[in-house]
């Protein structure tokens, strides 16, 4: 038996990365119910190793899984609004993989420096009396990026120190989730299933939310902010309207390639920046809805995070790790470590679908 202490956050969070229920896991495990829910609630004091054993291959984690002294966190409090729609399986899971990710992200980054000339700052709206858009223009200027589009908005972020991590939500309510974590660099994490259309503009969404909301405020509100705030910092008002004198929804379509956002979200700008009439609008995103009801056209490149793959290398690579040093390190089984981080340029230890 381990001698540390059992800790029943981490049965919960096994439980939802598998999703399944306590009573799933009491008929894989032959462990009853009643137990299960007792060791969640910390009402067992001492639990026996044939019920560890039988749960840890139930769940198919090592038993060094349930005995880290982690606790789970929620989500981030600008995310009140989409967390009150989902049902609770998808909330759980979500939840569930971004506690996993930070833990192994907590262990991995002990031994990986980088410096960061110009870190992602926090700039309170109520402090600074700016708008999300001013806010976006001197987060523009603070990384000295040019005038026009951003050829990467990943790489952006993570130069800047932030850590981009793709992967499946299994709900379209949440496409992003991004949050400050104590002795972390910021995460963002991001469905792996988004369409590269509204990849960046999500992404630029959560980084108005990590730069601009550090406490909470009214969910709608703080949303809208974030919004105008990706708008502006993917396409700064005084950069794009020229590109605007003659708004078509084929005139869009050549700009699409070019600003490396979205065809709506072109039309909404120009709308918003008063370059179109309100019957403008409609009328072109009547057309909009009729012509692209399959998707859009032009597809854009997929931006891919590198950050997360790199300290991986780094530890096996520079430190010599093996795979069996990985998997003690993250308390994981040796095999899912080694496809989640070697055989793919993505970590796929996220919540399963029932």
């Amino acid at each position: 038996m381990n001698s540390a202490r059992f800790n029943p956050d981490m049965l919960r969070l096994a439980r939802d990365l598998r999703g399944v229920t306590q009573a799933e896991l009491a008929t894989m495990s032959g462990v009853t119910q009643a137990l299960i829910s007792k060791m969640e609630n910390s009402l067992v004091g001492q639990t026996s190793a044939e019920v560890i054993g039988s749960i840890c291959n139930a769940l198919k984690f090592p038993e060094s899984f349930f005995f880290q002294s982690e606790r789970l966190i929620g989500l981030p409090h600008f995310h009140a609004r989409e967390r009150s729609r989902l049902n609770a399986h998808d909330l759980a899971g979500i939840t569930a993989t971004i506690n996993l990710y930070r833990q192994h992200l907590t262990k991995l980054i002990r031994s990986y420096e980088f410096e960061i000339e110009k870190p992602i700052p926090q700039l309170d709206l109520d402090e600074t009396g700016l708008s999300p858009e001013k806010i976006a223009g001197r987060l523009r200027a603070y990384w000295m990026l040019p005038r026009g589009p951003i050829a990467n908005l990943v790489e952006i972020i993570e130069d800047a120190g932030g850590i981009v991590i793709q992967t499946r939500f299994g709900t379209n309510i949440l496409p992003a989730i991004s949050f400050r974590s104590e002795g972390l660099p910021p995460l963002f994490f991001i469905k792996r299933d988004i369409s590269t259309d509204t990849f960046r503009m999500s992404l630029a969404q959560e980084l108005g939310h990590l730069v601009m909301h550090s406490l909470p405020d009214d969910e709608d509100k703080m949303a809208d902010q974030a919004r105008r705030f990706a708008s502006e910092f993917l396409m700064p008002a005084a950069d794009i309207r020229p590109y605007f004198t003659d708004v078509k929804l084929s005139t869009l379509g050549r700009l699409k390639a070019f600003w490396k956002v979205s065809i709506r979200s072109l039309l909404d700008r120009a709308y918003e920046l008063k370059m179109i009439t309100s019957y403008q609008f409609r009328s072109i995103y009547s057309q909009y809805n009729k012509a692209y009801r399959e998707g859009e056209p032009i597809e854009l490149e997929q931006e891919r995070p590198r950050r997360l793959r790199q300290i991986v290398q780094f530890h096996i690579q520079r430190l010599g790790y093996s795979m069996t040093d990985l998997a003690a390190m993250l308390c994981m089984h040796e095999d899912e470590v080694r496809v989640a981080y070697t055989e793919r340029p993505r970590l796929e230890l996220v919540a399963s679908a029932r």
